[in-house]
């Protein structure tokens, strides 16, 4: 039952997170609807619990649900205090998630005194509901059931062919699942047996009259959707058996090939003239019965893809170098049509591998609510652009920074109530977080109406800290950075939130280690603006080939502004590192003289590439340039680990071994003093 366990540990937390996520905006605004959402979740989670027999996991989770039936039903006035405990059952559950017999000394103590409180809480509800007439059942009923007739009665074909034949002795949850699903409604089940034993089952045909929905009985299925073919069809939205002569057809139907049933139960809705309703009927005769058009794929599968990907790249370009060597113009054809389809490929494979940047925006939810809760401030927390995806790799490295962002805003930036009140502000503060694709590269700005950053108290700090002398000049920009230096912190006081001279630091490094930039702008008593910038990806990007001695380098086209050919001669007397190009003076980099290459000969003319980063711009000198490739990235060796600029390497189509530039550093690095 491994594989069953696995399976339930992800679309569990799965479901306590949409609880979560739901119970969140229903304190924000107080809808109904995001109860009912948080209750299903429940529901769900109650039920794939008791499938795999975890008792204690589905008993609390009921008690949950019985809670949310209060909440539903206005019994506590839509107290905070009620959320806030909710909130705190749905973190325990997901610790119980990880042990589910409650083995754990200290777990098994938490949840007595827990499942004390919720079961005192969840009588008074089932009390409140039984004095006002109202069974938790029809509660319950509302909450989940279409209502498309009168009777709120609808009958469904169940068509289940299991992946792998089911013994009955074998204990397999569908065997389960199919019995809870008959107590439902009126049902006729016809099973198809392997043996003449009838003991190992091959095929299930269920009919079934019931008030539940499509989805809920697709729900049931959840945790064992791999294991079967599962074909849900609505025929009627109405009570079929009560209807003459549709026991006779069902004992026809038990005689006829599976791929006409649907076809003689549509028939005989028409002889009714009543309106047939199916699910997917059409589409879903050329899906080979899929339920679902998404499938749920292994982060390690796709890793295995990148990797295959990235070989084929590598192999396309010894494909292409060799087609130049023979000038044939058919081999020629051939190789252009190869490297048509290896880059739609990686564009494949690259969506792939993206995750929308929702999957951290929940938990940043519940971080901002809890800490302003802590420091006693009233914060709105407003998410946009949540779609926005990222190679899944960024989206645990960036989860720290933003944390520590997030932190300093709810502690440091914005003020507590008086403060404001005082400043004719809003009481209440506002922090925004905004996601959106600019080119190549994903923005991420953290933003907060609160005090701003204290340029003057930044300045003062880093003087007596030895990080700066008194007599620096410094402009905006570069106090602003200050505070990403270790162990650097204004702070007066340290609390459990933020102020210890930890983090900020992280902030940056754990950016700039995914090639990434952080930038902060801040403005006295208006707040302040974290901007975070990481490209889309870094296994595979599209590069300028370029020379310099004997080494060849890549320079990434995103970060490309302009090229120019110039006498190397005129780089000789330039004493200031300065070159003028359309009028403008633009800090260089010659990467002969930088990595101290002299093995050949400088050639008559360079080439200039000019790269911009940060609304700056650096040069850069070649002796020439190659062509535009794809350049797989791999790590590099210790003996470049010195250079910050070289960000990695890749092999070229005839072997070579090429450096890429990382432009963010290199621009960092020019111009930090110009």
């Amino acid at each position: 039952m491994s594989e069953y366990d696995q399976m339930f540990k992800e679309e569990g937390h799965e479901q306590l997170e949409i609880a979560e996520q739901a119970l969140l905006s229903y304190e924000a605004n107080p809808d109904v609807n995001f109860i009912e959402e948080a209750f299903r979740a429940l529901h769900t989670f109650k039920g794939g619990a008791h499938i795999f027999s975890l008792t204690h996991l589905g008993d609390f989770a009921h008690m949950i649900e019985s809670v949310l039936d209060g909440m539903r039903q206005n019994l506590f006035d839509r107290e905070l205090k009620i959320t806030d405990k909710l909130l705190i059952y749905i973190d325990h559950l997901k610790k119980m998630m990880d042990d589910p017999e409650l083995n754990k000394k200290d777990l098994l103590a938490k949840n007595q005194v827990l499942l004390r409180e919720i079961e005192s809480i969840a009588s008074k509800v089932s009390d409140s509901i039984k004095n006002t007439d109202q069974s938790k059942e029809r509660a319950m009923l509302e909450a989940f059931i279409e209502e498309e007739n009168q009777e709120n009665v609808s009958t469904y074909y169940l068509s289940i062919t299991p992946v792998a034949e089911i013994d009955l002795s074998s204990g397999h949850p569908a065997i389960n699942i199919i019995e809870d699903i008959q107590e439902l409604g009126q049902e006729k089940l016809q099973v198809d047996y392997v043996d003449v034993d009838n003991q190992v089952i091959k095929h299930w045909d269920l009919y079934l009259a019931c008030q539940s929905t499509k989805e809920d009985l697709e729900s049931q299925f959840m945790f064992i959707e791999d294991e079967l073919v599962l074909n849900i069809h609505k025929v009627a939205n109405f009570n079929l058996f009560k209807e003459l002569g549709f026991d006779e057809l069902l004992c026809a139907l038990n005689k006829i090939p599976a791929v006409e049933k649907l076809n003689e139960l549509s028939a005989y809705v028409m002889s009714l003239k009543e309106s047939l309703v199916t699910t997917e009927d059409n589409t879903n005769s050329g899906n080979n019965g899929q339920p679902n058009s998404t499938i749920r794929v292994s982060t390690d599968k796709i890793d295995a893809l990148m990797n295959l990907v990235s070989e084929l790249v590598t192999d396309q370009g010894s494909l292409k170098r060799l087609s130049k060597q023979f000038e044939d113009p058919y081999f020629e054809g051939v190789v252009e049509n190869i490297e048509r389809h290896i880059r739609q490929l990686r564009d494949v494979a690259f969506d792939m591998s993206l995750v929308p940047i929702d999957r951290l925006t929940g938990k940043f939810r519940r971080l901002v609510r809890d800490c302003s809760l802590s420091v006693g401030k009233d914060i709105d927390f407003h998410v946009s652009g949540e779609n926005t995806e990222l190679d899944k790799i960024f989206i645990d490295k960036l989860s720290d920074p933003i944390v520590h962002i997030l932190r300093n805003c709810v502690d440091h930036g914005i003020e507590s109530a008086d403060e404001r009140r005082a400043m004719g502000k809003d009481e209440k503060g506002r922090i925004t977080l905004d996601t959106f694709y600019s080119g190549a590269y994903v923005h991420i700005e953290i933003s907060d109406d609160g005090r701003g950053i204290n340029e003057d108290q930044v300045r003062k700090k880093a003087i007596q800290s030895g990080l700066v002398t008194a007599d620096s000049i410094l402009s905006r920009e570069m106090v602003l950075s200050l505070i990403f230096e270790p162990g650097f912190s204004t702070a007066q006081k340290v609390t459990h939130v933020s102020g210890r001279g930890v983090g900020m630091d992280v902030v940056k490094k754990n950016i700039e280690s995914i090639h990434g930039e952080v930038i902060v702008k801040s403005e006295a008593g208006k707040g302040t603006k974290f901007t975070i910038k990481v490209p889309l990806t870094l296994s595979i990007i599209d590069g300028l080939l370029i020379k310099a001695d004997h080494l060849s380098f890549v320079i990434p086209i995103v970060d490309i502004d302009k090229c120019y050919e110039i006498k190397s001669e005129s780089l000789l007397d330039n004493f200031d590192n300065l070159l003028m190009l359309d009028g403008e003076a633009i800090p260089f980099v010659g990467l002969r003289s930088e990595l101290a290459l002299n093995t050949m000969q400088i050639p008559d003319c360079s080439n200039i590439i000019t790269v911009k980063c940060r609304n700056k711009k650096v040069a850069i000198i070649a002796d020439s340039i190659i062509d535009k490739v794809q350049a797989v990235i791999k790590p590099i060796s210790s003996y470049y680990k010195e250079q910050e600029f070289v960000a990695g390497a890749t092999i070229l189509g005839d072997g070579v071994v090429a450096l890429v530039l990382d432009v963010n550093k290199l621009v960092a690095q020019k111009t930090k003093n110009k």
